[in-house]
């Protein structure tokens, strides 16, 4: 891939960071990835901690390019310690071009109290199942890690760890990005809905019905990202919003 476009996919992979930062999925850790297409080297944030970084303000030079073993081939910077998270998916998923780890609130809560998010707003899913959940709460650092953890993802885009995180899949940053985001939202109206009664999930009929024009459609994904940007140009916050 030539330099520029190496460069365009960091720019995009920086922005993303900011938004999930902004939308409050991603304090002071968490990171996005890309596999850098006709390769098998990935584009993931570097440990930047340890150079005084902020999350909420990355830039392109926070990333650099790894092979599949972790190994840098570009860049200044060591990869995140959780690169086994990120290859091992990849090297399970053929369709998967970007994967984001973050830490969403509600979902997370939900996690520790044993409730899986179910398919109760129409822009989150096709699906008529409840995102599955990693029983263990460790970092995903090792191969082994992530291989388990890409075998309870299994083909779906979205897992959940317990009282840790989730992890987000996508065909494209923007895709993996909404996915993440409409995730916590409902699990946010999974748990207001509980205040009320039973959360009841959607029938898999009107999913269905749904499925091309939901958050999956080009459409959404494009509407969603864009208020999420426009968000974060404008200097409103998750938590000014909420």
């Amino acid at each position: 891939m030539a330099a520029e476009g190496i460069q365009e996919v960091k720019e995009k992979l920086a922005l993303a960071l900011r938004i999930l930062v902004n939308e409050g999925v991603i304090e002071n850790s968490g990171h996005p990835s890309f596999r850098l297409p006709g390769t098998e080297q990935v584009c993931i944030l570097g440990h930047i901690h340890e150079h005084g970084g902020v999350l909420g303000k990355a830039t392109a030079e926070d990333f650099v390019v790894v092979d599949l073993d972790g190994k840098v081939v570009e860049g200044k910077h060591e990869p995140v310690g959780e690169i086994g998270l990120h290859t091992e998916i990849y090297r399970a998923r053929r369709d998967v071009a970007a994967i984001i780890h973050s830490h969403p609130p509600t979902v997370i809560a939900l996690s520790i109290a044993g409730i899986r998010v179910l398919p109760v707003w129409l822009n989150w899913t096709n699906s008529s199942e409840a995102v599955p959940m990693f029983s263990s709460s460790r970092q995903i650092r090792s191969k082994a890690d992530g291989q388990e953890l890409a075998g309870v993802l299994g083909m779906r885009d979205a897992v959940v760890l317990k009282g840790h995180g989730a992890v987000t899949v996508g065909t494209s940053i923007e895709q993996a990005c909404v996915v993440t985001l409409t995730l916590e939202k409902t699990a946010k109206l999974q748990f207001m809905a509980a205040q009320f009664g039973q959360p009841q999930p959607l029938s898999a009929q009107d999913l269905a019905t749904y499925a091309n024009k939901g958050r999956d459609s080009e459409e959404s994904r494009e509407l969603f990202w864009n208020l999420y940007g426009g968000r974060l140009d404008k200097g409103l916050s998750y938590h000014y919003l909420r």
